[in-house]
């Protein structure tokens, strides 16, 4: 199941589970269970979300509860009962008088507890009770909320602090916290950002005086010098990157603004480019670049004067779902919309831009799984065909920034 969802355990990881298991380091728990098995069998926290999927799926039958709605015990079962209720013959050997007044009060607060509840139950139909969470598995967060609140049993910890402390492994699994770090999810600002940092690879040293230290080769002379610290400066580092920016905009890209606003937050904030450009099109590039978001006719520039202006060093990233019609692709004029004059369909200026710039991808917020049968999957696949299109994921970026970074 895990290697299906795509989590790459290997048998030297499953035989240490095995062995973990065999020292019963789980401790008989489901909860120590969770944490350890991601312990051993995850490497990447990229993987934590596809785990909590897959412990989900597998084990979230284990802790089926029945709901508070379905109805509770009158009173406590018996055999607890008798648990609580010491033998008199052993009075003497084992309970003071101490004890068994904790003992009975203890009776009488589980009594009141199930009463309350139940009380609730029937007036409310089981809304915001004990075992009527979303996901209920029987943590007990619930119960102690209700024991605080309701009859003083707090040690005084907030209540957060105990949930987080006292959940199951379903409920923790269930939160999904890792989302975020999934390789295949949409990015957020900072994934924008850490991704848009590898481009700084591309950097030449400057003819400038030796100010930056050199760590690596301090590290080395001070080694080579009997461990005395001998520090070596070097030339600073300039990132000589050129990177131009072709955001699609409206129409079906307005469902993916959030996502594409993201992006032009995190690269227009990075400052270790040599130069950054950014210009805006409709479904595909024409005549004419847009100089804002709202493609508004007049506030433009000719795209074979930006092409001509832009040397073929710049790498070139579009963003785009490459969805539109195929007159809008394949035909002069097709974009009547906005340009009614264009003297070359939209394919080929897509293909002039190729051949301009060597170094070029193209970024879909769409899924890859839906690129061949979503409306517009020709022109997807034509566009793809120019350019290399990668989905708009942290696995996607990362791709597509090695690609900038590579011959053509």
């Amino acid at each position: 199941m895990m290697r299906a969802r795509g989590l790459n355990t290997t048998l030297d990881q499953w035989m240490t589970l095995m062995e973990a298991l065999g020292r019963n380091m789980a401790d008989s728990s489901l909860t120590t269970f969770y944490h350890l098995c991601r312990c051993i069998l995850i490497n990447s926290e990229a993987d934590f979300d596809k785990f909590d999927e897959v412990f989900l799926e597998y084990f979230k039958r284990v802790e089926a509860h029945k709901k508070i709605t379905e109805g509770l015990p009158d009173a406590l079962p018996e055999d607890f009962r008798d648990w609580l209720t010491p033998d008199p013959e052993m009075y003497d050997l084992y309970y003071s008088e101490e004890h068994m007044e904790i003992l009975r009060r203890l009776m009488e607060c589980i009594e009141r507890i199930l009463k309350r509840i139940q009380e609730e139950v029937e007036q409310s139909g089981g809304a915001g009770f004990v075992g009527a969470c979303e996901v209920c598995v029987g943590c007990g967060a619930c119960v102690r909320g209700f024991m605080k609140r309701d009859f003083g049993m707090g040690d005084g910890e907030d209540s957060q602090s105990q949930s987080d402390r006292f959940q199951s492994a379903i409920s923790v699994a269930n939160e999904r916290r890792f989302r975020d770090f999934r390789e295949d999810t949409v990015l957020n600002i900072r994934q924008f950002q850490v991704a848009f940092r590898k481009l700084r690879q591309y950097s030449a040293r400057v003819d400038l005086p030796e100010t930056e230290l050199d760590i690596d080769q301090t590290v080395t002379k001070t080694s080579q010098n009997a461990g005395l610290l001998k520090i070596v400066y070097g030339k600073p580092r300039k990132n000589t990157l050129k990177l131009l920016v072709l955001f699609d905009s409206d129409g079906s890209m307005a469902q993916y603004s959030a996502v594409s606003n993201r992006l032009f937050q995190a690269v227009s904030k990075a400052n270790h480019f040599k130069d950054l450009k950014f210009y805006y099109f409709h479904n595909c590039i024409y005549d004419h670049l847009y100089t804002s978001p709202m493609c508004v006719n007049g506030e433009w520039e000719e795209t074979e004067r930006v092409m001509h202006n832009l040397d073929g060093d710049y790498r070139v990233i579009f963003v785009g779902d490459a969805s539109m019609a195929n007159s809008e692709l394949f035909e002069i004029g097709g974009n009547s919309m906005l340009e009614r004059s264009n003297r070359l369909p939209g394919i080929e200026w897509l293909k002039r831009v190729r051949r301009r710039y060597a170094k070029t991808v193209w970024l879909n917020p769409i899924n890859k799984s839906e690129w061949s049968r979503l409306y517009g999957g020709q022109t997807m696949q034509a566009v793809s065909n120019i350019f290399p299109m990668y989905e708009l994921t942290v696995n996607g970026l990362e791709e597509a920034v090695k690609k900038l970074l590579v011959a053509r």
